[in-house]
């Protein structure tokens, strides 16, 4: 009886609902979209088929019913893929006959003629918000006021389920409205805090010109909610979002530092859209309390994997301002993002500096180029975003959907992804330079604008690892003194091996800070660049036209990004150049470099013929610079390599080279000359005291002899005229006589003194 209700049944299915399976002893599992009515489904004109015999059989079987032999399925042993050339495809129903044929075969085990099934890519559609169509620097496309524009490429990520899931951010600004209907689903309470008024909730100070509106419109940018009827999306808009309320209200480096260092376990991205005036005449950055929230966040926030600052390069191109006048941008600590408008061009009020990391969409000419869309606040929508402001947090979205992708990232990570993966933008700029590395760098746009897809995949990416480990070569301080010519420019050196092997060494740059002193009437005047090993020149300063200031520059950190995957080994050349007409002094200068050590890039040199080669008299060149990793030093006196320096000689770790440590300095100078072909006075007194030192033994004596005489004869003079003096009581002092200034040309110098007897000849 059980028996004959189960071919009722099989016949019923058959029959009734076309389920066209042709059943065996290996019978399939269940197909669950059978649950679904027929009526509901397309299908296709193809057959999956399970029989035996193999692909000759297959074939066979195929041609005596009318069906193409397609292919193999490699994956599944005896299954295949058959076409009828006379079915449709596409069609409401099954095709009976067809089917019935292939399972009246004895070697069919299965068949299934193949329903067209509807799936729906998890992650982005189209959205529902009433704004989404504004974004079109979401979305690679879009109505701009240019052919074409690129946008940020998130489309790609949001397609893959990527949407800030679990990821942190907070802004820290002048408030956050958290109660919009944008941005309540996303709130995260613990990464707020009011500073200016002491308490948990950020909320904004309401006023009649809405001045406290920055804040909520950042956050709207980065987790914006989607399919709410209101505003467009955020670029994470399944991230927490906090506010940190210190904008409004006095600002100090306490309230700066705790802003900073809020929460570091439970924030993974700080995002600053403020910092110094944009006033063309500031220079300022961060204090005591703000460094040590930086350090400590990127060495302990996240867990050791450090916290990601980011940090919009400023608004200050009308008034001529320079974001190396800004310390924050400066710091090696924070991501700094500047802005491109929806044609990919500088903006008016963008800032350039080698500082600069990357850029991202925002604002134009108003009334011509697009703008940002986001929150607003009283619960209100904004298409009037502009400025950096507006860019920071698009990048902080940005990383917000990296980290999610690969949680494991440190901060120098997410640094050199934004290096490897961000997309050159403007081409035909003539400001862009390629660096010994391939990369290429723009004061404008630093690497070029964030590509969010680009750098997922990169973090995802099997061939990822992580930064080694992060090393710091200083530079000795170079004490210079030198005059800025009016109208006129200034140059000095400054010779690194990269710390090679030391503790510290650099063979892979990242960062690189210039710390210079300087003095001038007219800080604005002045414009500074610094020229790498590679010959790359990164522009540290440019005119400020607006800056009056008489201070100069006190250790100021010049930051160039320009220089990453260099290596530093070589002389670096600084030039000072004055435009205002009044002049200045250099005073000191030196540099600090940033990166890791890549024993694979280490060329193993022969050193004994690199001491036939390179070693040569008077060391026209560092040694170090040409017998790279070399233990030996060569003896610049003799021309030949020694292990160690003679007693009588001076050590140069950095050049590998043992002089004379009286004249160490002054051949330098003139080692820096000759390489690059000037001919400066200073150049020129060390020839003419070198080929002094060089000439020979009888000519030395008449020298000496015509010296000793010149001074007793000066001598004599000083007596008869200390004799003729009216005070007798000068007798028994010392006389100290210095010859100074050019060969060529002496001045006495009378140095008297109580308190020593002696006196020295120089």
């Amino acid at each position: 009886m059980k028996f004959l209700i189960a071919l009722l049944v099989l016949f019923h299915i058959r029959h009734s609902y076309g389920v066209n399976v042709v059943y065996s002893n290996n019978r399939p599992n269940k197909d669950l979209s059978s649950n679904i009515e027929s009526s509901e489904h397309l299908y296709s004109n193809t057959w999956a088929v399970h029989l035996e015999g193999g692909e000759r059989k297959a074939r066979e079987i195929a041609e005596k019913n009318g069906f193409n032999f397609v292919r193999i399925f490699s994956s599944f042993e005896d299954h295949y893929l058959f076409e009828h050339k006379d079915v449709e495809n596409r069609r409401n129903r099954r095709s009976i006959e067809h089917h019935s044929r292939l399972e009246r075969e004895p070697t069919v085990r299965w068949a299934e003629q193949q329903k067209i099934l509807k799936r729906t890519k998890r992650g982005f559609q189209d959205f529902t918000d009433p704004l989404f169509a504004e974004q079109w620097y979401l979305k690679n496309r879009g109505i701009t006021s240019c052919k074409e524009t690129k946008g940020i490429n998130v489309v790609p990520v949001w397609e893959k389920g990527i949407t800030g899931k679990g990821v942190v951010v907070t802004i820290l600004d002048d408030g956050l409205e958290h109660s919009h209907a944008d941005l309540v689903g996303n709130y995260e309470p613990g990464a707020s805090y009011d500073f200016n008024g002491g308490d948990p909730d950020p909320f904004p100070t309401y006023t009649s010109d809405n001045i406290n509106k920055h804040g909520t419109r950042c956050a709207g940018e980065v987790a914006g909610a989607i399919n709410n009827g209101l505003c467009g999306v955020g670029v994470a808009y399944n991230s927490r979002v906090g506010g940190v309320r210190m904008l409004d209200g006095d600002v100090t480096d306490a309230v700066e530092g705790a802003s900073l260092s809020l929460n570091p376990q439970k924030i993974d991205i700080y995002s600053s859209s403020w910092g110094p005036d944009d006033d063309g005449k500031t220079v300022d950055g961060p204090g005591h309390l703000a460094y040590e929230a930086f350090t400590k966040g990127t060495t302990k926030g996240r867990d050791g994997k450090g916290s990601i600052f980011v940090w919009a390069t400023g608004n200050g191109g009308k008034n001529h301002d320079y974001c190396s006048c800004d310390g924050y941008i400066n710091s090696i600590y924070t991501v700094s993002i500047g802005a491109v408008d929806d044609c990919g061009k500088s903006p008016w009020y963008a800032e350039p500096c080698p500082g600069t990391m990357a850029v991202t969409y925002s604002s134009g000419v108003s009334g011509i180029n697009k703008e940002i869309v986001t929150t607003d606040l009283h619960n209100k929508c904004t298409m009037k975003h502009t400025g950096t402001s507006a860019a920071a947090p698009l990048a902080a979205g940005i990383f917000a959907l990296v980290l999610e992708a690969n949680p494991e990232l440190t901060w120098r990570d997410l640094q050199h992804l934004v290096v490897k993966t961000s997309k050159k933008i403007s081409e035909n700029d003539n400001m862009w330079q390629k660096n010994d590395a391939g990369l290429s760098v723009n004061p404008k746009f630093g690497f070029g604008v964030l590509d969010t897809a680009a750098m997922v995949e990169a973090a995802k990416s099997s061939d990822w690892k992580t930064a080694d480990e992060q090393h710091i070569c200083k530079s000795k301080v170079k004490k210079e003194t030198k005059d800025i010519p009016a109208m006129g420019s200034v140059t000095s050196e400054i010779f690194t091996s990269g710390c090679f092997g030391q503790p510290s060494s650099v063979n892979q740059l990242e960062h690189v800070h210039a710390y210079i002193t300087l003095k001038h009437p007219s800080r604005g005047g002045l414009s500074i660049s610094l020229k790498s090993p590679s010959g790359i020149t990164s522009p540290l300063l440019e005119k400020r036209i607006l800056d009056t200031a008489s201070v100069g520059f006190t250790d100021w950190p010049f930051l160039t990004v320009f220089n990453w995957g260099e290596n530093p080994t070589g002389t670096w050349e600084l030039t000072v150049k004055d435009s205002s007409g009044r002049g200045g002094v250099l005073v000191e200068w030196r540099l600090d470099v940033y990166g890791t050590f890549n024993s694979s890039l280490v060329k193993h040199v022969d050193e004994n013929k690199m001491c036939i080669d390179e070693c040569v008299k008077g060391c026209p060149h560092p040694f170090s610079e040409k017998c790279i990793g070399c233990k030996k030093y060569c003896d610049c006196e003799k021309g030949v390599c020694v292990s160690q320096c003679d007693s009588n000689l001076s050590a140069d770790h950095e050049r590998r080279h043992c002089r004379r440590a009286l004249n160490t300095e002054i051949e330098r100078n003139s080692d820096a000359s000759a390489r690059n072909g000037r001919a400066t006075t200073s150049s020129a007194t060390v020839k003419v005291r070198h080929s002094l030192l060089s000439i020979s033994m009888p000519a030395k004596f008449a020298v000496i002899a015509l010296s000793a005489a010149v001074l007793l004869a000066l001598a004599g003079a000083i007596g008869y005229f200390l004799m003729g003096l009216p005070n007798t009581r000068n007798s028994g002092r010392a006389v100290d006589y210095q010859m100074v200034g050019a060969p060529g040309k002496y001045v006495v110098d009378l140095n008297i003194s109580h308190e020593d007897p002696t006196h020295d000849v120089q």
